[in-house]
C-alpha cells in the first residue's frame, strides 16, 4: 500500500516548462500578478510498484485543471 500526502505539493521543481502546453513556467520574482509557478502530481502502478512524478505546471493550466477536476467532481455527485 501507498499513501500520498500534502507534503508531495511543497517539494521542488526541477523543470521549468509547464507539462500540460509546453510553454516557460514562470518564476515567481518575475513580473508577479498571476505568473505564480504551479504544479501537478503524477500517481500510476505498474505491477507492485507505485510510481510518483511532480510536474510544473504554468498559471492556466494548473487553474483549467483544477476547475475540471472540480467540475467533474460535481457531475458524479449530481449523477449519484
Amino acid at each position: 500500500m501507498f499513501v500520498a500526502s500534502h507534503n508531495l505539493l511543497f517539494q521542488e521543481i526541477e523543470s521549468t516548462d509547464c507539462d500540460a502546453c509546453g510553454r516557460p513556467v514562470p518564476i515567481e520574482s518575475e513580473g508577479g500578478g498571476y505568473g505564480f509557478p504551479g504544479s501537478g502530481t503524477y500517481l500510476w502502478q505498474r505491477g507492485d510498484n507505485v510510481e510518483l512524478e511532480k510536474v510544473p505546471l504554468c498559471a492556466s493550466c494548473a487553474s483549467a485543471i483544477g476547475m475540471t477536476a472540480l467540475a467533474r467532481w460535481e457531475i458524479e455527485e449530481e449523477e449519484g
